[in-house]
């Protein structure tokens, strides 16, 4: 047995929003208590009012997500909205450990949230199990959150997931844990199940020539063969991108992503910008390390929405026919860059892994393997990509 159930809101007041969403699920799950709770919501909800709301209908279940730039259900996208999924399955055990304060020695903090969750479970074949880290998408940690988690788990163990938003103000983003709220933390959701699948696409290709980062600190670089990074974009825009408010210019970079090969791998490690400085150095989501190559990447409308359909097919491959639920985690610059036509993705997703609920959200960081290939790719951090989990029984 592994049953599903999805609500939504849209009211304005967070306590009323949390209960309708709370209330909405559990109809759909047949007023049984749910095994746990999944909410994604608008920044503008995040406050235990609406936690309070959600707990007035379905009190004692754990609760675990995060605030971002847009909510998904199987309807479609959303913004200044509260989703929540309740879950109950006889095949599925789950164990979920949060560490604060990330900036300070991401690595031992990502260790900590492996070693915390996997005792806490039965051992079982790695294929069954996947970790979910839900972190704050402003930190510029997770690459190192990732790391110190695989340093417990293995290089290879799927790490999914993704970083939180707040509506693209890139001021402070918010994690849900239970009945609390916190900022500047990641939370660790491992999963069992009997049976898992997931993808990674993001539609990005390679433009002009490589350049190489020269001076840079983990998701900052000042530097690019040795120049102002700004020059890279200066190349292709011209220096009438100087006239342009800092605002205009951040949306219009964010369709031009810097792009990382990795050895052994086909898709390219994508970074978005987050803030450009006065001093002409770029701040991606994600790091970058210097000494590495990266070259400026595009894409198209068409390329993003094909990319999602190959992603849910690479999903469904592990579970047809017995997946239960679909859990997005796309990008916030996905969500910018489709405009009117986001839903087009959700379609594309939704006709790929058929009647089967979604749920998802677009924040300003992914978390998985490279290659979308179960246990053979190595997790990374990822921007402007679309991960698709599948679970079942």
């Amino acid at each position: 047995m592994f049953k599903v159930g999805i609500g939504l809101s849209k009211k304005r007041d967070p306590f009323l929003a949390g209960e309708e969403a709370g209330r909405r699920c559990l109809a759909e799950l047949g007023e049984q208590n749910p095994d746990f709770c999944l909410l994604f919501s608008s920044v503008m909800f995040a406050n235990l009012k609406m936690l309070a709301g959600i707990r007035s209908i379905i009190a004692d279940s754990p609760l675990f997500g995060l605030s971002d730039a847009g909510e998904i259900t199987s309807d479609g996208s959303y913004q200044r909205s509260v989703v929540v999924a309740a879950i109950k399955s006889d095949s599925l055990n789950f164990a979920a450990h949060l560490e604060q304060d990330i900036e300070i020695n991401p690595r031992q903090k990502g260790r900590r949230i492996a070693e915390i969750v996997s005792r806490r479970l039965p051992k079982k074949r790695k294929n069954d199990e996947v970790l979910i880290i839900f972190s704050d998408g402003l930190s510029g940690s997770i690459t190192d959150l990732i790391r110190g988690a695989q340093e417990i788990l293995g290089t290879s163990y799927p790490i999914l997931g993704g970083g939180a938003g707040d509506n693209f103000l890139f001021q402070k983003t918010y994690q849900y844990y239970d009945d609390r709220i916190f900022t500047h933390s990641a939370l660790g959701l491992l999963i069992q199940t009997s049976k898992m699948g997931f993808g990674m696409r993001h539609g990005w290709r390679p433009l002009g020539r490589p350049y190489k980062v020269t001076r840079a600190k983990k998701n900052v670089v000042w530097e690019l063969d040795g120049k102002s990074a700004i020059e890279v974009y200066r190349r292709y825009f011209g220096k009438q991108i100087e006239n342009l408010e800092k605002k205009v210019l951040v949306k219009m970079v964010i369709n031009y992503p810097l792009g990382m090969s990795i050895p052994g791998e086909k898709e390219y490690l994508v970074r978005n910008i987050l803030d450009i400085r006065l001093d002409g150095s770029l701040v991606f989501s994600s790091d970058i390390p210097e000494g590495r190559e990266v070259r400026l990447m595009m894409s198209n409308k068409e390329l993003v929405i094909g990319a999602a359909r190959d992603a849910a097919w690479q999903a469904i491959q592990e579970t047809s026919p017995q997946a239960s639920i679909g859990i997005i985690f796309n990008s916030a610059s996905r969500y910018k860059l489709l405009g009117e036509n986001r839903d087009r993705e959700i379609e594309e997703i939704k006709k790929i892994l058929s009647e089967i609920p979604l749920i998802g959200f677009y924040g300003y960081s992914q978390q998985a393997p490279l290659s979308g290939e179960l246990n053979l790719g190595q997790s990374y951090s990822h921007n402007q990509s679309v991960v698709v989990l599948v679970l079942g029984e």
